[in-house]
């Protein structure tokens, strides 16, 4: 209708426009993604180029198996039980339904419209990652933070993180085209060190993923060694990986004199119940809190009996502190931290090497050591939720337990199972396969995987090792997150989904 009025690329320009704004959304505001969803459908509405759409649905095998997938929730509310859940879940996954249906109607054909909104993506992408840094660093604002996760200052952390592994390929598929290669090649750089910053393993797994592809991509015709040089090389890094995160942490006592004093004559308090991850030792040996009272005021302004910047009471934080850098919790073992040991302490670090990706999996690995509670630890509560969901999966193998009632299934899974997690810790199961096999039953989950195997295929024979890096991004991540359980990830996940579903041209 507008193209009467405005000129014949109205519609199109337009429905560029929206899909800009759901580009620019996704990694800043829910809001902005809304009201650009309902602009391109709007957009659509007003074309009515109704015949012209219907011949796109019909022959986009690609969109209909996607949609397929929405119509297997739509079936699942048979036998559902709680159904205020269901269509709660239904309204969440409609980006799921309008995107791709959107772009299948009307697809973004032409390789620049298409260049125009990744470039619009990667831009806001690459901008808060600078801005949330300088947030986080205190160079800009004051906006206090309480851990690591609030680096991603405007949508989930584990979100943003698998967000930068996609622009991360998108500048690796510009390098082979632009002259700008130096500059790409840094943006790069900077989005890997804000990866490893963010200590999000998930994050770190799908940049991982994609530069195993690029580099298979770059090197399998020319030489095959070389391309699969990387997956040998990760396959062992792996398995080194998870035999120093499973290392046994013997210790033997009998080295230990428990009647030792300090050396201003105090006794030491012990406790052997809690194994550092830095030291493989009990992290609460050779503690004198008179001594470390009497003396923290001559490093610091803060009170013993306040807490540090992240509201955890300062003590223990000296405790652990030193215990990972293997000093006696007294007047000594403060004597010799530097000055910025007592920043960190000041600031809730409680360990020396709580930094970075280092930091991140001596975490996980103080979580494996240290296993009695699972509650407050990322990775304790990922493995109950996976326990119970296969619980829930095995009683409910063929079918599963429709749309509405998966919640359910896991409160009374979790009550069957008398678990340690505390009501409010007791999530889904955090692995979207196992979330699909629990909903919809083993033939739900075949389906499923035969979407993307028809995605795959369909890219594979377009060349289209973007959209290949895309969707592996997207089932990598399906292994630790329920990625398209959010508003943020359904619509992330509809894009680009609807984007590479549709083969692109030069002009």
């Amino acid at each position: 209708m507008l193209n009467r009025f405005f000129g014949k690329n109205t519609h199109l320009y337009l429905h560029l426009l929206g899909l800009c704004g759901i580009a620019f959304g996704i990694p800043l505001n829910k809001v902005v993604m809304s009201i650009s969803m309902m602009f391109i459908v709007l957009n659509l509405l007003l074309e009515a180029d109704f015949r012209t759409y219907w011949n796109n649905l019909k022959s986009n095998n690609v969109y209909l198996l996607a949609l397929g997938f929405f119509l297997l929730h739509i079936i699942g509310l048979i036998g559902s039980t709680n159904m205020d859940f269901a269509l709660h879940d239904l309204n969440g996954k409609l980006p799921l339904l309008v995107i791709p249906t959107i772009l299948a109607a009307k697809p973004v054909s032409n390789k620049t419209h298409l260049k125009i909104i990744l470039g619009v993506f990667s831009g806001t992408v690459i901008f808060l990652s600078l801005l949330n840094f300088a947030l986080y660093n205190h160079w800009i604002g004051q906006v206090e933070y309480d851990d690591i996760r609030g680096l991603s200052h405007f949508t989930s952390h584990v979100r943003f993180a698998i967000i930068i592994s996609v622009v991360i390929a998108v500048l690796l598929h510009q390098l082979k085209t632009s002259k700008r290669k130096i500059i790409l090649l840094l943006l790069v750089v900077w989005l890997i060190l804000y990866t490893l910053y963010s200590q999000v393993i998930s994050g770190l797994i799908t940049t991982t993923v994609v530069f195993l592809i690029y580099w298979i991509h770059w090197f399998y015709q020319k030489n095959k060694v070389i391309a699969i040089l990387p997956v040998l090389i990760l396959t062992a890094s792996i398995i080194g990986l998870f035999a120093w995160l499973f290392q046994p942490h013997q210790f033997d006592y009998s080295t230990i004199d428990f009647n030792e004093r300090t050396k201003e004559g105090h006794l030491y308090k012990h406790d052997s119940s809690i194994f550092s991850a830095e030291t493989n030792q009990p992290l609460l040996l050779f503690i004198c809190e008179e001594e470390l009272a009497t003396d923290w005021k001559k490093y610091s302004s803060i009170s013993i009996d306040s807490t540090d910047r992240k509201g955890q009471p300062i003590m223990q934080t000296i405790i652990r502190y030193l215990a990972s850098k293997e000093l006696r919790k007294d007047a000594d073992g403060l004597s010799k931290l530097n000055q910025q040991d007592i920043a960190n302490i000041e600031n809730g670090m409680t360990s020396a090497y709580h930094q970075g990706l280092l930091g991140r999996l001596y975490g996980v690995k103080y979580q494996l050591i240290n296993n009695s509670n699972p509650n407050g630890h990322s990775l304790l509560e990922r493995l109950e939720f996976w326990r119970t969901g296969f619980q829930v999966a095995s009683d409910n193998l063929l079918f599963g337990v429709g749309t509405g009632d998966v919640q359910d299934a896991f409160d009374a899974q979790y009550e069957k199972n008398k678990t340690l997690l505390d009501e409010n810790n007791r999530h889904r199961s955090h692995n979207y396969y196992l979330t699909v096999l629990i909903t919809f039953g083993v033939f739900g989950l075949l389906y499923f995987l035969f979407v993307f195997y028809s995605f795959i295929r369909f890219n594979l024979r377009s060349k289209n090792i973007l959209a290949i890096a895309f969707i592996a991004i997207i089932l990598a991540s399906f292994m630790i997150e329920d990625t398209i359980e959010t508003q943020t990830g359904v619509t992330f996940f509809a894009l680009f989904y609807g984007l590479f579903s549709y083969k692109h041209s030069e002009e």
